[in-house]
């Protein structure tokens, strides 16, 4: 049986589904585009992942606690730390409520970053998932194209398992920020001259920024995770 989970170089495993299926908006930036094209295999994952969560959540709800307690065990370099950062949801695709069947039986803890969640007609879906014990944190997600929508959610910033991220370049995050509030900004260019940009808000991503190198920065950097669920020792402490 084919692995659900795709290897992340930031948070060492994510969920992963198709964008066509899931994501309510298509970002010009998106990285996911080049890894389809490059790696057909992949594309194929996050198809097979769309269809069974529809077709078949309790397996593969099973078979995703069965793999993550495997990783867990496993003595490979390649999952070292993997205690110490919850999974990622969303690697690739976007929340839609029917795979709140699935994410509602995970055994592991884990966190999610959407844009989806941020449009009125999914408030609801935010309070079921916010009622889950496995969820760390919920990130919504904004940039220049979906910032029409921050109105939506805006009384949930500061709440408890709440963050909000921007995604674009420094000059665009500077000056939406005079206006809005965010906890997290995740800078989309690789530029010398955008990355030092980037350095100068305390919100940045320490990875997109080049402050920190890109194997496994998430399980050294909490910013998008951390919340009520991630405090003391035993937070991510499996049976």
């Amino acid at each position: 049986m084919k692995a659900l989970f795709t290897y992340n170089q930031k948070t060492i495993l994510s969920l992963d589904f198709d964008r066509q299926s899931t994501c309510y908006q298509f970002c010009d930036y998106c990285y996911v585009d080049n890894m389809e094209k490059l790696y057909p295999s992949y594309l194929n994952k996050i198809e097979k992942n769309t269809e069974k969560v529809t077709s078949k959540p309790l397996q593969m709800a099973t078979q995703l606690n069965d793999e993550y307690s495997k990783y867990r065990r496993s003595r490979s370099k390649q999952f070292s730390r993997l205690d110490k950062v919850p999974v990622r949801i969303y690697g690739s695709g976007d929340y839609i409520p029917i795979h709140l069947n699935v994410i509602k039986k995970l055994d592991f803890k884990f966190f999610i970053i959407s844009k989806n969640l941020t449009q009125k007609h999914m408030s609801l879906e935010i309070v079921k998932l916010l009622s889950l014990p496995k969820l760390t944190t919920l990130v919504l997600s904004f940039d220049n194209q979906n910032m029409d929508t921050y109105d939506n959610v805006k009384d949930l910033y500061k709440k408890d398992k709440i963050k909000f991220a921007y995604t674009g370049l420094a000059d665009d995050f500077q000056e939406w920020k005079t206006d809005f509030n965010f906890d997290i900004f995740f800078n989309i260019s690789k530029k010398k001259v955008e990355r030092a940009k980037s350095l100068l808000h305390k919100e940045q991503c320490p990875c997109d920024t080049g402050k920190m190198k890109l194997q496994k920065s998430c399980t050294y950097c909490s910013k998008c995770w951390r919340s009520s669920k991630t405090k003391g020792k035993d937070w991510n402490v499996i049976n």
